[in-house]
């Protein structure tokens, strides 16, 4: 977009000159309208004019300010760095949310109550507070430069890890409506937003994953506003972030069941309040999240070159280069300065739409970097996440770079997670993960974890299967990540706590201290400890006052494996209420649950060799590939358990279950037809090109001419095993897990061998030593 001063001559723009400053208290430069204080004036055009310009000022949008105007701009294949945009972030944090501070400031007093207290009792907003709250809306929105308006909602597609598979869905409405009153058959229109256009929204649920809960003759699908998540302004366009179910009421997308698992956590946790008589003021409990989303940063470039980054977000073939993670000189390293203005930039824009970014670093592997914020509501936490995943792709496209959010993007080399760190919290500040400095604090810590210990144990599939799709089968237990059992790791000092309490002891005694790090030099203080120490095997480890969720993967949307957590506590407190409303003291239901559910804890390494045969005979379950733990999402204690904290019905059940099927058979069959295409149109006429080369020596061939013909064997072989696959899609998961996925890597195997053998300039594909370290310079 760019500002012309010039006037109006035979209906044509005359060659004019570059406005000098655009105001920054306006937003209308997003719209390609004139600032607000040239809007009436006829001598200003903004947007594509039809008269040439000598210059074109180009504009920052994250800086708020023009950049330096440039004659002509040069296509180059991997942009120059673009100069740091000249802004402090934290000026501008929060103006482009509507949140609860500037809701309360533009709301009638009696309308915000009502909304507030609508969040709590779940009771609808009334229509004439819907309009009140629609107009309001409207006009902070036209200020932040918003023309249109778009339901934002999470449809289930899975991770993937391809691009897009992350995203959430909109459709951009602008912000018009007819002038209903007018007696004119074509009415006149004005710039609104309506009230019930705000609030619910209808689409075609049909062409999203739902598991046969719509058909094309049976297409209708709705949107309707999470009143706990804020509305932003982004590019131009309101988004509302939104639940999406059926005309019947079905949920088919990512929030409606964190809603609904929010909505059993606050019933069952004040049931439990009550009972124990601890926190009896709450008027209700909330889940919190805070993730830390990792990823892999490469050239753009070089993305566009490789079709398994781009058809399936990983590589399916390549070769280690001599130096990648070994050396341990990644973590923590200064980032290279496209990647450091990247993170930058995704901070800044992050900050403004009201995320509380906090932390950025290198990761452990070369390319690998992580994000994350300070914790928040859980659902306003989900939708942030997938917003800045959404945010950082947009931004790394303008510095020529790609983000890679696939689980294991590269063989050999870490791959990348999303840990959720997840708390308990009430209304009136008391956490039930927090040891706490009173008894009353102190017993509902013992509790809570009593719940928790129930919730995992009893229901150890299903928290698998929050985390089960194909990206993060090459994650878990791999010597990266927790394995795919799923245990509980309270800390070495609490497991003793709980034998205690076992054998007979109070639920107090546990001693909360912390402790201190002395480095015993007079220049650096010692630092303090947490209570219990790190256990980064564990897949449920205590953090002092939250639980780390360490399995999710990098490309999931949180808003399930959350949704899943909050459920198996929710069911924990109910089975721990059920028990003092039917006579038993607090002290002894505690111990119950601990005595029924103590195979769960486990305070070992999680990635030795021994923990899956202690595991076994735990009872534990391994369900160590997708497939294996999808099977036991729609069993009978499964809907069980969605039935009675009211999340899914049992049909809602079967229709996940299929949809993750079908996301793995998917994802699964795609790779397979991208890794035969790479092979016969790349690399196996290069491995002809090498041969030939040695016609006239064939001494020195070595164990090419072997190693290049079984390459061709082992795809035939993988093209017959892939034309039998079955159409159950079941079955067709387990096959591709069990029967083509070995076969793929054989063939990677060979082809990998053959990176190494053929001459410099002959693979077709850019190398892993390129993507990895090629945008550090």
């Amino acid at each position: 977009a760019f500002v012309v001063d010039g006037s109006e001559k035979d209906g044509r723009v005359n060659q004019g000159t570059l406005t000098t400053h655009i105001p920054a208290e306006t937003m209308d430069f997003f719209l390609c309208r004139a600032p607000a204080a040239k809007q009436d004036s006829e001598d200003v055009q903004v947007g594509c004019c039809s008269a040439p310009a000598t210059k074109v000022e180009r504009y920052d949008v994250l800086a708020e300010q023009p950049l330096l105007a440039q004659e002509e701009e040069e296509e180059d294949e991997f942009p120059q760095e673009e100069p740091e945009p000249e802004i402090d972030a934290l000026e501008w944090m929060s103006t482009a949310i509507f949140d609860n501070k500037t809701m309360q400031q533009r709301l009638p007093g009696a309308v915000y109550t009502r909304f507030k207290e609508a969040m709590v009792t779940g009771a609808p907003t009334n229509e004439e507070d819907q309009k009140v709250i629609a107009d309001v809306i409207f006009k902070w929105a036209r200020e932040q430069g918003a023309v249109n308006f778009a339901h934002w909602f999470f449809p289930m597609r899975g991770g993937g890890g391809a691009y897009g598979a992350m995203s959430g869905a909109i459709k951009m409405d602008t912000m018009i409506d007819l002038c209903w009153s007018s007696a004119e058959a074509t009415k006149p229109f004005r710039a609104i937003l309506p009230h019930e256009r705000l609030f619910a929204g209808e689409t075609d649920g049909s062409s999203f994953p739902n598991g046969g809960l719509r058909a094309t003759h049976t297409a209708a699908a709705f949107t309707t506003w999470d009143r706990s998540s804020p509305c932003f302004v982004l590019d131009g366009t309101l988004r509302i972030p939104c639940a999406f179910v059926t005309h019947l009421g079905a949920c088919i997308d990512d929030k409606t069941p964190l809603l609904r698992s929010n909505d059993a956590l606050n019933k069952q946790g004040l049931r439990l309040l009550k009972n124990i008589k601890i926190s009896t003021d709450a008027k209700a409990i909330h889940s919190f999240l805070g993730w830390e989303q990792e990823f892999f940063v490469i050239r753009a470039d070089l993305y566009r070159k490789r079709p398994d980054l781009v058809n399936c977000g990983r590589t399916l073939i390549g070769k280690l280069p001599r130096r990648h993670q070994q050396g341990e000189l990644n973590y923590f390293a200064p980032p290279p300065d496209q990647v450091q203005t990247l993170l930058n930039r995704a901070q800044a824009a992050m900050l403004r739409l009201g995320v509380p970014m906090a932390v950025l670093h290198n990761e452990v592997a070369c390319a690998q970097h992580e994000m994350s914020p300070i914790y928040c509501h859980s659902s306003f936490s989900c939708d942030n996440n997938v917003l800045f995943m959404e945010v950082l792709e947009r931004e790394a496209e303008k510095l020529g770079l790609h983000v890679l959010f696939h689980e294991k993007p590269f063989a050999g080399i870490n791959g990348s997670g999303k840990h959720n760190n997840w708390s308990l919290g009430t209304d009136t500040g008391v956490n039930w993960f927090y040891p706490g400095k009173t008894d009353s604090a102190r017993n509902l810590f013992v509790t809570a974890i009593a719940c928790l210990a129930h919730g995992l144990c009893q229901h150890n599939e299903v928290v698998r299967c929050a985390v089960a799709h194909a990206g993060n089968d090459h994650r878990l237990g791999a010597q990266e990540a927790p394995p795919a059992i799923i245990s509980l790791y309270p800390g070495t000092g609490f497991e003793a706590h709980v034998d205690a309490i076992i054998a007979g002891g109070p639920l107090l005694g546990y001693k909360a201290e912390k402790g201190a790090a002395d480095p015993k030099a007079a220049a650096a203080m010692p630092a303090v400890c947490g209570v219990e120490d790190r256990n980064r095997t564990a897949p449920f480890p205590f953090c002092g006052n939250r639980f780390e969720f360490r399995a999710v993967g990098s490309s999931q949307n949180c808003s399930f494996p959350i949704a899943v957590c909050n459920t198996i506590m929710a069911s924990g407190m109910a089975a721990l209420s059920d028990l003092i409303e039917g006579g038993m003291c607090h002290r002894d239901a505690v111990a119950k649950l601990f005595k029924d559910n103590r195979h769960v804890i486990f305070t070992g390494n999680g990635y030795s060799a021994e923990w899956p045969v202690e595991a076994k005979k735990r009872g534990l379950s391994n369900l160590n590939t997708t497939p294996l733990a999808v099977a036991t999402f729609n069993s009978g204690k499964a809907k069980k358990l969605f039935a009675d904290m009211g999340i899914f019905s049992a049909e809602e059940c079967d229709a996940r279950a299929e949809v993750m099927f079908e996301n793995y058979a998917t994802t699964l069959s795609v790779e397979v037809e991208t890794l035969i295409d790479m092979i016969e149109t790349g690399i196996l006429p290069a491995c002809a090109k090498d041969m030939a080369k040695y016609k006239a020596m064939p001494a020195l061939a070595g164990d090419r001419s072997a190693t290049y013909t079984s390459i061709k064997t082992e795809t035939d072989k993988l093209k017959g095993l892939f034309d039998k696959k079955p159409h159950d899609l079941k079955a067709e998961a387990t096959y591709l897990c069990d029967t083509i996925k070995p076969q793929m890597v054989a063939i990677r195997a060979l082809v990998d061998k053959a990176e190494g053998l053929l001459e410099a300039g002959l693979y077709p594909y850019p190398t892993y030593e390129e993507l990895i370290y090629s945008h550090h310079s």
